[in-house]
């Protein structure tokens, strides 16, 4: 299950206007030249994993994003909606796209069953915050709210919060390459402090982005320590943090043939990857707390492998 913007919905990946689905990095089904974390998944199960979406689509409706932006025949558990955002309701939206699902499949929390929720949405709440910091007490709230839905309904059920990278480097790359930085300094306007913030203004919203990474970090330790003094084993809230402070090692190979903004498809695999070995960080101690980079290897599991559940792990950002 995924919920989220146009980065999970795998928007342009391919490089063309199709949110690519079928291989976006947290939910895409995946193939083995597009590893997502499904498809790892899949290798260790010995089947499709129920859930991930399936096909390429147009987006719906685009004039009228983020709403109803879901194929449900085969975008299936992805609920992701490009331009999706906290601010915009698209959690709420989202959710009850999950909860028409949900009730789809009667053994949905069978005690058998874990399933694997990866929640993103961050970007589309940031983008415009550049001016001056930024206050995310009603996007912590609505998230929590979320949270709470999620325990209320589901067992077995391991939620990855995926914190952001620092946006500036993608203005970096967009103006180091004349046809990027005509195409969102004129044309597109996909973020607006990315597209056309001046140096000051792009600190302020790699600033911003960190308060938001903190404070899924807040709200992990917040749900670890409520699920243990309920006693209960059949949900995690982890943050995945392999992003956080990173960027400046990135090239315009990261970013789309289309838009150079939303990530390529070999970024979506690069991503994938990423998720999965802190996901079993403990396989690996030196994992936990990684830095991302592109081209990284995934790490194998063995019959006795679990996702990590530990004490949250915050990054130390790359210079």
């Amino acid at each position: 299950m995924a919920v989220g913007d146009s980065i999970t919905a795998a928007f342009a990946a391919r490089g063309f206007i199709k949110e690519d689905r079928d291989i976006s990095w947290a939910i895409g089904r995946g193939l083995q030249e597009q590893i997502t974390v499904p498809y790892m998944i899949s290798q260790y199960v010995g089947t499709d994993v129920d859930g991930s979406s399936l096909e390429p689509v147009i987006p719906n409706d685009p004039f009228h994003l983020p709403h109803n932006d879901y194929h449900p025949m085969t975008d299936r558990m992805n609920v992701a909606e490009s331009e999706g955002a906290v601010h915009r309701g698209s959690l709420d939206e989202q959710w009850q796209f999950l909860q028409t699902q949900i009730k789809k499949r009667p053994d949905f929390n069978d005690d058998n069953k874990w399933k694997v929720l990866t929640v993103w949405m961050i970007a589309n709440d940031v983008c415009g915050e550049c001016n001056g910091p930024v206050d995310v007490s009603k996007w912590s709230a609505k998230t929590d709210e979320f949270l709470t839905n999620v325990s209320s309904t589901m067992k077995n059920v391991y939620v990855s919060l995926q914190s952001l990278l620092d946006l500036s480097n993608v203005a970096r790359i967009q103006r180091a390459n004349v046809g990027c930085d005509i195409e969102h300094r004129y044309i597109l306007v996909e973020c607006d402090c990315v597209d056309r913030g001046n140096s000051t203004q792009l600190k302020q919203l790699d600033e911003n982005v960190h308060t938001f990474n903190n404070e899924y970090h807040a709200l992990a330790a917040k749900w670890q320590s409520k699920l243990k003094q309920e006693g209960r084993t059949d949900m995690a809230v982890v943050t995945q943090g392999f992003l956080e402070g990173q960027g400046s090692i990135l090239d315009r190979s990261f970013l789309s043939e289309l838009d150079c903004f939303h990530p390529a498809a070999k970024s979506h695999e690069d991503l994938a990857i990423g998720m999965w070995n802190t996901m079993l960080c403990h396989e690996r101690k030196d994992l936990c707390g990684m830095k991302f980079k592109p081209g990284i290897q995934p790490v194998c599991p063995t019959e006795e492998s679990t996702f990590y559940t530990g004490p949250d792990v915050i990054p130390t950002p790359s210079a």
